[in-house]
């Protein structure tokens, strides 16, 4: 399990007089579980992409254990992501012509660490995440049994970190309630720290924690740490 400490960020974009989200503090205990919410253009992928690493900080902060991601080169942060961080989304980005077991290992394949234990952990993981045939062709697969072997896919390296962003957006709502459930029982067996950025509150109302973004800024914070 991994904490996180941001402090002082700012995320400035050219040609935009204010930061599109600006937060002085915030703290994320080690395994929490965090629901990201607010209207569209309040900074919420923003916000993914920088606690992720996928993009970089302008200002400021960004602490994930002892490591300052901002610090780190784009190859670092590369680096680091892959061996921390669990990434689910809402288009999957499975690979059409592979099996979903083979959607699960592409990653670390491409990372040459995909060992023999690593193959075996693949297809329990198919099997616990609820789907029977790790070898089925992910063309024929439904979008709610994609998005489990997206979640698969994610924890496959033991990340201390899993991050979701929209994860049942486009999942019809059993589907959806099967997913959410999945991730947060999934984060807590696998003993990662858990952000779900999402509108549906039927995931949102189930994480101990709610964080509200408008405007780039947090509005509400039920651990008390927003403005």
């Amino acid at each position: 399990m991994l904490a996180l400490t941001i402090e002082n960020l700012a995320m400035t974009y050219p040609g935009l007089a204010a930061p599109v989200l600006a937060i002085e503090r915030l703290r994320l205990a080690p395994g929490e579980r965090v629901a990201i919410t607010g209207p569209s253009g309040s900074g919420k992928s923003t916000l993914v992409n920088l606690v992720t690493g996928l993009e970089r900080l302008s200002q400021g902060r960004i602490i994930w254990g002892e490591v300052d991601i901002a610090r780190l080169s784009e190859s670092g942060r590369d680096r680091w992501r892959g061996a921390s961080i669990g990434l689910v989304m809402q288009d999957f980005h499975l690979f059409a012509g592979l099996s979903a077991v083979d959607n699960v290992l592409l990653p670390a394949r491409l990372a040459r660490a995909a060992d023999a234990a690593l193959v075996v952990r693949a297809r329990d993981l198919i099997a616990r995440v609820g789907l029977g045939r790790p070898d089925q062709p992910i063309e024929t697969m439904s979008r709610g049994e994609m998005q489990r072997v997206a979640v698969a896919r994610a924890v496959l390296r033991k990340p201390g970190i899993l991050v979701a962003d929209e994860p049942t957006a486009s999942l019809d709502p059993d589907a959806g309630a099967q997913v959410a459930s999945l991730l947060i029982d999934i984060a807590r067996d696998e003993g990662a720290t858990l952000i779900v950025v999402s509108h549906d509150s039927r995931l949102t109302e189930r994480l101990d924690r709610r964080i509200s973004l408008e405007a780039g800024r947090i509005v509400y914070d039920n651990a008390g740490a927003g403005a």
